[in-house]
């Protein structure tokens, strides 16, 4: 069972391995760095277990169930401690490779992936000691949360090579203590006696915000990359059905652990609230930390909110409205339409009758701009006849609610009319200062008759 334990935390690990290697998408990393940085931070426990050992032990500060000692254990005898552990593998990183630290990304990627390995070796005692019933639990939760606590610290690098701010080499030590202290917060209601079960649900609440923290450092890494490119977007769907897909093999692990050492009566009657918590904390995270709303250069706020959202949205135009449950983030998969940018294209009216393209047109995808609340438009060269002398400039919106695609898989978009000498540059433009003419969908130029 000891085996199994340790396949299942690599496991487990491995998930959002391939999870960086799915968002990574300017210049990606080579496969063996991450796997020599992930065992150097499995490795790196024995750096909190020998500084517990021989420094921190003789103190003998511990906790005793008062409320201000058990915080401040919390935040500085294991958080602080085992954050500053989880760096070991970057410095040993920076050491003898730092080539392959070339962009914002890199700096969350290889902190984040020496805690997986620090997460990965805590998980296999848990799973040692506690038995088969953690797994689910622990491989989000916990493998989450010492990502995200690391984060903070990558976080601070990037804000100090990457953005200009007066505090100069001091934001790192902030960012530090900030993941530090979110560590020992996350523990400490978890840990202290006298808050539970409150403590367990104040626990989950500070995960799902901490979500938020950390999606938005991942998608600030993203805008101010060294290679940006609006020709590259993440695939949304691909990383949120991966990691969906492997969380379900994760859960068939643990139920095949338990229906082995429990039996298949006692395994069932198992199942409760729990599981269907931690099953919805993965769908969350699945799709919370596939939505990116990449603008180059772009320095979103941090913000503690939670990744849920319940608010009214417009459906097809502003005469119809309903109130509707989300996660937050771009949920649009750029990828459909991202296809054509910068390339030529057949552009086809959805409809037949009554239609300003009457038929299919070639148009080209220049640009891609944000307007009011960074919605995502697209400026596109129409020709207006086969010698493409003749042509006029329209935007593309894609659909965004109701029905997306044709039955052949083509986004559909909104054609909208241009004004003559308009400030695209106006963040305060939206839909209404564009006339909408008709619904369309892109096809492939190269090899393609009309439609």
């Amino acid at each position: 069972m000891y085996l199994l334990f340790i396949l299942t935390a690599i496991f487990i690990a491995w998930i959002w391995v391939d999870y960086y290697r799915l968002i990574d998408i300017y210049e990606s990393e080579k496969l063996k760095y991450f796997i020599i940085i992930f065992f150097l931070g499995a490795a790196s426990v024995f750096v909190v277990f020998g500084l517990n050992l021989y420094l921190l032990d003789s103190t003998q500060f511990e906790m005793n169930g008062e409320f201000l000692q058990d915080f401040i254990y919390c935040v500085f005898r294991i958080g602080m401690l085992e954050e500053f552990a989880k760096l070991t593998p970057f410095f040993l990183a920076c050491l003898f490779f730092k080539k392959e630290l070339n962009e914002p990304i890199d700096y969350v990627s290889y902190i984040c992936i020496g805690a997986l390995g620090f997460s990965a070796a805590e998980n296999v005692l848990y799973f040692s000691n506690y038995g088969a019933h953690i797994i689910s639990g622990r491989s989000i939760l916990s493998t989450v949360g010492h990502m995200m606590f690391a984060a903070f610290t990558a976080y601070g690098i990037i804000l100090y090579k990457y953005k200009r701010n007066k505090y100069g080499i001091f934001i790192i030590l902030f960012y530090f203590f900030v993941g530090s202290l979110s560590h020992g917060i996350y523990d400490f209601w978890l840990m202290h006696p006298a808050v539970q079960p409150i403590g367990y649900i104040i626990t989950v609440l500070f995960f799902l915000e901490s979500i938020s923290l950390f999606a938005t450092i991942l998608n600030n890494a993203l805008n101010n990359s060294t290679f940006f490119s609006y020709k590259f977007v993440v695939n949304t769907d691909q990383v949120t059905k991966r990691l969906i897909f492997y969380y379900v093999i994760v859960f068939g692990i643990q139920f095949s652990m338990l229906l082995y050492d429990r039996g298949l009566e006692r395994t069932i009657s198992s199942i409760g609230f729990n599981t269907f918590l931690t099953a919805f904390i993965v769908g969350t995270c699945s799709f919370r930390f596939s939505r990116f709303k990449l603008i180059k250069g772009r320095w979103f706020p941090l913000k503690l909110q939670l990744p849920i959202y319940y608010r009214k949205v417009n459906l097809y135009s502003n005469k119809y409205n309903s109130y509707r449950l989300g996660v937050r983030g771009e949920r649009y998969n750029e990828v459909y339409l991202n296809n054509y940018y910068e390339e030529y294209l057949w552009l086809n009216p959805l409809s037949r009758k009554g239609t300003y393209l009457k038929t299919s047109k070639k148009a080209f995808i220049e640009r891609k701009i944000f307007l009011n609340r960074d919605e995502t438009y697209y400026i596109t060269k129409l020709y207006l006849d086969s010698s493409e002398t003749r042509y006029e400039y329209i935007l593309l919106k894609p659909k965004l609610v109701g029905k997306r695609f044709t039955q052949k898989k083509y986004p559909i978009v909104a054609v909208l009319q241009v004004k003559e000498f308009v400030d695209f540059e106006n963040p305060k433009l939206n839909m209404n200062d564009f006339k909408f003419l008709e619904w369309a969908y892109p096809r492939n130029y190269e090899n393609l008759e009309k439609a």
